[in-house]
C-alpha cells in the first residue's frame, strides 16, 4: 500500500521488510528484492538448498547475495534527510518516545519500544519481541478459531437435520392421512363424525410438531448467524497489523470462549395420536377376527411378510418348502458351506432386511419338553459373525428374547433379563421401530407387552430365529390394513 506522503514512501523503500529498519549493509537476492545483510542471513540460516526470498517467496538454489552500494548510499542520505525534516506520526511508533514498538510486554499487553524496556515501568516485566507476540497470538487465536468452526458446522447439519424432519413429518402426515381416509370410506356410514375428529386432531399434533421444529430452526439460524459474524471478525482480526492485531486482542479470546450454545432438544416426529375409534355392535363380529380392534390398528399397519432365508440356515436346521417355519433335524442338511451360513449355533435370518421405518411381525412359538430345548426370536445386523462361537447380545448386534422350558423367559441384554411371565407364549409379536432405535416384543394371545430393546441402529436389520426344539417355529402373517 502507498504511504502517505513522499517522504513515508522515502523511508519505506530505505527500510528492510523484514527488520522494518533502514537498511544496514543490503544485499540484492536473485529475485531483485533487497535486505540488511545479518536479516537475510539470519532468515536462511540452517539451509544448503533452496533459499526463498522472504518477499516474494521465490526460491534460488545457491546463496547468491550481491551488495547494493546504490542503496546503501541512498539510505545514508535518506537518514540525513529524516533528521533535518520533522518526522509525521506514524502508528507503529511509541507515544512517549517516537521510537519504533518492537517488544510486547506481556504484564501491560501492549507493544513498546526499546527505551520502554529500559525505563522504571517496564524493568522487572516480561518482554518478548513483537514478532513472537504476533506470532504466538496469532496460534491462540487460530486455535479457538477451530472450535468455532466446529460449533457452526454442527448447528449447520442440526439444521438440515430438522429440515428433513419436517419434509418427513408432512410425508408421514399425508400417508396417515391416506390410510385414515380409506378406512373411513369403508366404514363411512359408522364413522363419519369419528372421522372429522381423528382427522383434527391429527392436523393439532402435525401444527404442534410443526411449531416446535420452526422454533429450532429459528433459533439455530440466530446461533448460526453469531458465529459467522464471530468467526469473520476472528478472520479479519488475524489478517491485521500487529499494533492491531494485539489491541483488544484478550477480549476477542475471551469472546471466543463464552459463545457456547444450549444444543436445542431435538423433536420427534412419532405422531402420537391413536386411533381409539367407537364402533357399533354389529361389527363385534367381523372385527373379532382381527384379534382386536385396538391391537390391529396399533400394530396391522406396520405387518411385513417374513419368510425364511435358507442360504443362511445352520445345516441342522429344516426349513418349509414356503420358508415359514423352521424346527430342528435329526441330521445334518447336505448344503454348502457359504459365508452367509451360521455353522455354530442352529440359526437362521428372515430374507427381509430393514433400514428405516417400522415392521410386525408374529411367530407361533412351541418349546418342548427338556433343558436344551429352547427357541430364541428377534432381530440382528445383517453383519453379524456366522462362523463360530457367536455371543447373543446388543452389543455383538443382536436383539433377541429367549424363551425355555418351564417358563424360563430372558431378554438378552448385557447381563440378561430375566421375564417373569406366568407362561411361555404361544405366540410371539415383534415390532421394529428403526428410527426410535426399538425392538419390542408381544404376547400375542392376550395382548401383553413383553420387553423392549432401546438401541441405536446402524445398517440393515434382519428377523432372526434360533431353534433346538424338534417343534417348529411358524411364522404368521399378522393382519394388516395397508
Amino acid at each position: 500500500m502507498a504511504a502517505a506522503n513522499p517522504a513515508e514512501s522515502l523511508r519505506d523503500e530505505a527500510s528492510c521488510s523484514i527488520c522494518l529498519d533502514y537498511f544496514k549493509d543490503p544485499v540484492m537476492t536473485d529475485c531483485g528484492h533487497n535486505f540488511c545483510r545479518s536479516c537475510i542471513t539470519q532468515s536462511w540460516e540452517g539451509r544448503d538448498t533452496d533459499f526463498p526470498c522472504p518477499q516474494c517467496r521465490e526460491t534460488s538454489q545457491q546463496r547468491n547475495l550481491r551488495p547494493n552500494r546504490q542503496l546503501a548510499n541512498m539510505t545514508e542520505m535518506v537518514k540525513k534527510l529524516s533528521q533535518t525534516s520533522v518526522r509525521p506520526k506514524e502508528e507503529n511508533l511509541c507515544e512517549k518516545h517516537e521510537e519504533k514498538l518492537k517488544l510486547f510486554c506481556q504484564e501491560d499487553q501492549r507493544a513498546i519500544c526499546l527505551v520502554c524496556d529500559r525505563s522504571r515501568d517496564h524493568r522487572s516485566h516480561t518482554v518478548i519481541p513483537i514478532e513472537d507476540a504476533v506470532q504466538e497470538y496469532k496460534e491462540k487465536l487460530k486455535m479457538r478459531l477451530e472450535p468455532l468452526k466446529k460449533n457452526l458446522e454442527d448447528l449447520e447439519k442440526f439444521k438440515s437435520t430438522e429440515g428433513r424432519k419436517a419434509e418427513e413429518l408432512k410425508s408421514e402426515t399425508e400417508r396417515k392421512r391416506q390410510k385414515v381416509e380409506t378406512e373411513i370410506y369403508e366404514l363411512h356410514q359408522f364413522l363419519n363424525k369419528e372421522k372429522q375428529t381423528h382427522l383434527l386432531r391429527l392436523k393439532e399434533e402435525e401444527k404442534k410438531i410443526l411449531q416446535r421444529i420452526t422454533e429450532n430452526v429459528t433459533q439455530l439460524e440466530e446461533q448460526s448467524f453469531a458465529l459467522k459474524q464471530l468467526i469473520s471478525e476472528i478472520e479479519k482480526k488475524i489478517q491485521q497489523p500487529a499494533n492491531e492485531l494485539l489491541k483488544d486482542v484478550e477480549d476477542a479470546l475471551s469472546r471466543c470462549e463464552k459463545m457456547k450454545f444450549p444444543e436445542p432438544e431435538a423433536v420427534s416426529t412419532d405422531l402420537k395420536t391413536g386411533f381409539q375409534l367407537r364402533y357399533p355392535q354389529q361389527l363385534k363380529k367381523w372385527i373379532t377376527k382381527f384379534g382386536g380392534f385396538d391391537w390391529w390398528m396399533e400394530f396391522g399397519r406396520y405387518t411385513v411378510n417374513v419368510t425364511l432365508d435358507p442360504e443362511t440356515a445352520h445345516p441342522n436346521l429344516v426349513l418349509s418348502e414356503d420358508g415359514k417355519s423352521v424346527r430342528m433335524g435329526n441330521t445334518g442338511q447336505n448344503v454348502p458351506d457359504t459365508p452367509q451360513r451360521f455353522d455354530c449355533g442352529p440359526c437362521v435370518l428372515g430374507s427381509e432386511g430393514f433400514t428405516s421405518g417400522r415392521h410386525y411381525w408374529e411367530v407361533e412359538v412351541e418349546v418342548g419338553v427338556g433343558d436344551d430345548t429352547l427357541c430364541l426370536l428377534g432381530v440382528c445386523k445383517d453383519s453379524v459373525r456366522r462362523k463360530g462361537v457367536i455371543k447373543l447380545s446388543p452389543k455383538e448386534g443382536f436383539w433377541t428374547v429367549k424363551l425355555w422350558y418351564e417358563q424360563r423367559c430372558w431378554a438378552l441384554t448385557s447381563p440378561n433379563t430375566k421375564l417373569n411371565l406366568s407362561e411361555i407364549p404361544r405366540a410371539v409379536g415383534i415390532l421394529l421401530d428403526y428410527e426410535a432405535g426399538k425392538v419390542s416384543f408381544y404376547d400375542v394371545d392376550n395382548k401383553s407387552h413383553l420387553f423392549t430393546f432401546t438401541d441405536t441402529f446402524t445398517g440393515k436389520l434382519r428377523p432372526f430365529f434360533w431353534s433346538t426344539s424338534e417343534f417348529p417355529l411358524r411364522i404368521h402373517q399378522a393382519p394388516a390394513w395397508n
